[in-house]
């Protein structure tokens, strides 16, 4: 099998064509089963922990365009203000509904208005692969 070339057009088109898969999965398990968990009501944390892994697997598969056009991070910032914090924040309603943290409200609200809409977890995504690559040598043509 031959090796693609992901910063040229050829391989812009097969991420492309890998991002129509990855919507069209995406809106199989949202419109199959998503729907299950929330009128079952039985396994909240299954269904907690899809509606995290959805937009967090598509921020990495987004961040995969990056890493390979050869981007390259300058700086840990990226990792310990954005991917981390972002995670955590992400992951926290989670942790809150399956184990008795006792947190005050105002930062449960806090948490849970910042999950609405499922933007942490794909930032968290997109940003955790491209800060793990700190130092990684680029050769890209200049």
């Amino acid at each position: 099998m031959r090796n693609i070339n992901f910063s040229s057009w050829t391989g812009k088109i097969v991420w492309a064509a890998g991002l129509v898969l990855l919507i069209l999965g995406r809106n199989y398990i949202e419109e199959q089963f998503l729907w299950q968990l929330r009128i079952a009501n039985d396994n909240l944390f299954l269904y907690n922990g899809i509606v995290f892994l959805l937009p967090f697997l598509t921020g990495i598969y987004l961040s995969l365009l990056f890493l390979w056009s050869n981007f390259k991070v300058n700086d840990a910032s990226l990792l310990f203000i954005v991917a981390i914090p972002s995670f955590i924040l992400s992951v926290l309603p989670m942790v809150i509904q399956q184990v008795s943290i006792p947190l005050p409200h105002t930062i449960i609200w806090l948490v849970s208005t910042l999950n609405i809409g499922e933007i942490l977890p794909l930032v968290a995504g997109l940003t955790i692969l491209p800060s793990f690559s700190l130092g990684r040598k680029t050769t890209g043509r200049r």
